[in-house]
C-alpha cells in the first residue's frame, strides 16, 4: 500500500482509483500547513500538489517517487530540485484546457457586452432609465480580431470560438502551428498582435522567458478600444504597466483571472471600473477538478506499477 499526499482539500471522488493505498488530505478548502506537510511526506510515496512545492519540501520527502501537479501550471514546483533528487514530475493539462477556455470565453463575451455594468445598473438603478436603443452600447465580436499569445491546447479552443463568432484569429508562439494556418489562423510576432487585435488573450506558461511579457512596450502597442484577457499567470503580464494604461484609459478595458503573488492582489485593481477580476476560477468546476483527481490517480498508480506517466516534464530522471 503506497501513501500519497493530496495537499490541498479538493473534490476526492476521483481518487476512488486509488482504492486499497493511503491517501492523506486535509478537510474540504483547506491546505495543510508547511509544518504537517514537512511531517507527512518524509514516508509519502507520491504527492498530489495543489500548492507550492519548493526544494526544501521536496528534500524531505525521501521516498517520494512522483510529484503530480493538480493542473496544468507548474511553476509553483521546483522542478528542478526534485530533478536533482531523481523525482519524476508530471501535470494534468488536459483536464483544465476546457473549463479555463470556457471561462476565457466568457471574459470575452463580458467585456464586449459591457455585462458587469449593465447587470450593476439593472440591480441599482430605475429600469427605464436603461432600456433604449443607443444606449450604452457594446462591441460585437463578429468581424473583430482575436489575438491569442500562446497557441497551446487553451488557446486553440479559445481561437475556435472566435472563429465561430466570425472573428480573425491572429496567433503568437514560438514554434509554428501548421494545424492552426490550416484553419486560416495567422501567426504574426507578438508586436504585431498587439497593434491589430481587439481583444488579447494570454495563453502562455509563467517562465523566465515570458515572466513580463506582455510589457509597458507591448500594452503601449493596444488599441485604445483594445482589450486584455489573463488567464494564464500573473508574472506574464506587467501589473503595474496594465493598471497604468486602464486608469488612463489608454486601452478599452481587461480581464484577469490571474495575479502577481495571489491569493494577494494589487488593490488598485478593485478601485477600475474598466476590468473584471475572478480570482483564478479557471479550472474551478465540479467535473474538472474531479477529472484533474482521476488523471492525477492515472498517473500515480502507473507510476506505481513501473510505467512511464503521461506529461512527464522531466524524462531525464527515468
Amino acid at each position: 500500500m503506497a501513501k500519497i499526499v493530496v495537499t490541498y482539500g479538493v473534490p476526492a471522488e476521483g481518487f476512488s482509483l486509488l482504492a486499497g493505498h493511503e491517501v492523506v488530505i486535509p478537510p474540504s478548502g483547506t491546505a495543510f500547513s508547511r509544518e504537517e506537510l514537512l511531517r507527512l511526506l518524509p514516508d509519502a510515496d507520491a504527492v498530489l500538489a495543489c500548492t507550492a512545492l519548493d526544494s526544501g519540501l521536496i528534500a524531505a520527502a525521501k521516498k517520494l517517487k512522483l510529484i503530480v501537479c493538480y493542473g496544468a501550471g507548474y511553476d509553483a514546483i521546483d522542478v528542478a530540485a526534485a530533478t536533482a533528487q531523481g523525482i519524476p514530475v508530471v501535470n494534468t493539462p488536459e483536464c483544465v484546457t476546457a473549463p479555463t477556455a470556457e471561462l476565457t470565453i466568457a471574459l470575452i463575451t463580458a467585456l464586449a457586452r459591457r455585462l458587469p455594468e449593465l447587470n450593476a445598473l439593472m440591480h441599482t438603478r430605475p429600469p427605464r432609465e436603461l432600456f433604449g436603443m443607443g444606449l450604452r452600447m457594446g462591441s460585437s465580436l463578429e468581424g473583430a480580431v482575436m489575438g491569442v499569445a500562446g497557441m497551446g491546447r487553451i488557446g486553440g479552443r479559445v481561437a475556435d470560438f472566435a472563429r465561430l463568432m466570425g472573428m480573425r484569429v491572429l496567433y503568437a508562439s514560438r514554434t509554428p502551428k501548421p494545424g492552426r494556418d490550416a484553419l486560416g489562423d495567422v501567426r504574426v510576432p507578438l508586436p504585431e498582435l498587439m497593434a491589430r487585435s481587439d481583444f488579447i488573450s494570454v495563453h502562455c506558461p509563467h517562465t523566465t522567458q515570458t515572466e513580463g511579457l506582455i510589457s509597458r512596450e507591448m500594452l503601449a502597442l493596444m488599441k485604445p478600444t483594445a482589450y486584455l484577457i489573463n488567464t494564464a499567470r500573473g508574472p506574464v503580464v506587467d501589473e503595474a504597466a496594465l493598471i497604468e494604461a486602464l486608469r488612463a484609459r489608454r486601452i478599452a478595458g481587461a480581464a484577469l483571472d490571474v495575479f502577481v503573488g495571489e491569493p494577494d492582489i494589487n488593490p488598485a485593481f478593485a478601485a477600475l471600473d474598466n476590468v473584471i477580476l475572478t480570482p483564478h476560477a479557471g479550472s474551478n468546476t465540479l467535473h474538472a477538478r474531479n477529472e484533474m483527481a482521476r488523471a492525477a490517480s492515472r498517473r500515480i498508480l502507473d507510476r506505481l506499477a513501473g510505467r512511464v506517466p503521461e506529461n512527464l516534464l522531466n524524462p531525464e530522471v527515468l
